[in-house]
C-alpha cells in the first residue's frame, strides 16, 4: 500500500485508462506510436490470457481510475507469439495506419514478436516476464512504480514461479536501469533486439 493508493487486479473497465497512462508515460516509443487501437489490442491481451498478470493502481479517492499499470506473463517463450497468432486480425485492424505510415519498421516488428521468446533465461525457464510498467508522469517519483512492481512479485510468487525477470534499453536509460536494480533486480546479461536495440536483462529470484 502506498499512502492515497490501492493496487488491484486489472479489468475491462481499466483499458482505456491504462492505454491513456501508457501514451503519458512512454511518448515517442515504437507502442505509444503505433496509436490507442493497437494499445487496446495488447493489454486486452494481458487481461484475457490465462498466463497474464496485469495489476493496476488507483487512487484511494478515485477507485475506478487507473492511474498506474504492471503487465506481464508467466509464459514469456509463448505468450506473445500466440497473441499475435490467435488475434492477427485485430492486430492488422489496429495497425492498419500505422503501417501506411512506416510500413517496413511496423511489419519488422509484428514479425519479430511472432518469434518473440521474452529473452527468456535458459537457467530459469520458468520466469515470469514483467513487460509493462507505466505510471502517471506527475506521480513518478511518489513510490507508486516500486509499489506496482511488489505487488507483481508477490502475485508471481504466490503462483509458485521462481523468478521474474525484464529488459529494459540499456543506452539512455539510466533512470529506469537505476530504477529496477533499486526494485531488488539483479543484472543477468544483455540482448539484442532489432534492428540495433540492446537491451539489459534484469533478474530476481522469489
Amino acid at each position: 500500500m502506498t499512502s492515497g493508493f490501492f493496487i488491484r487486479a486489472a479489468q475491462p473497465m481499466d483499458i482505456p485508462a491504462v492505454v491513456s497512462v501508457h501514451q503519458s508515460a512512454f511518448k515517442g516509443f515504437f507502442l505509444t506510436r503505433m496509436g490507442p487501437a493497437f494499445l487496446r489490442v495488447l493489454y486486452r491481451g494481458f487481461l484475457n490470457d490465462p498466463t497474464g498478470v496485469f495489476l493496476v493502481a488507483c487512487r484511494d479517492a478515485s477507485p475506478d481510475e487507473a492511474v498506474g499499470f504492471v503487465a506481464g506473463t508467466t509464459a514469456p517463450a509463448t505468450f506473445f507469439r500466440d497473441q499475435l497468432r490467435k488475434h492477427w486480425i485485430r492486430y492488422l485492424a489496429a495497425a492498419f495506419f500505422p503501417l501506411l505510415m512506416s510500413p517496413s519498421l511496423v511489419i519488422q516488428k509484428l514479425w519479430s514478436a511472432l518469434f518473440y521468446r521474452g529473452e527468456t533465461l535458459p537457467e530459469l525457464p520458468n520466469a515470469a516476464l514483467l513487460s509493462s510498467l507505466g505510471v502517471l508522469p506527475q506521480l513518478q517519483g511518489a513510490g507508486l512504480g516500486n509499489q506496482l512492481v511488489k505487488s507483481f512479485l508477490n502475485v508471481c510468487k504466490e503462483k509458485g514461479l521462481p523468478a521474474v525477470y525484464l529488459t529494459t534499453d540499456q543506452s539512455d536509460n539510466d533512470k529506469a536501469n537505476a530504477f529496477y536494480q533499486r526494485c531488488g533486480f539483479r543484472l543477468a546479461g544483455a540482448c539484442k533486439r532489432p534492428p540495433q536495440r540492446i537491451l539489459n536483462r534484469y533478474l530476481i529470484e522469489l
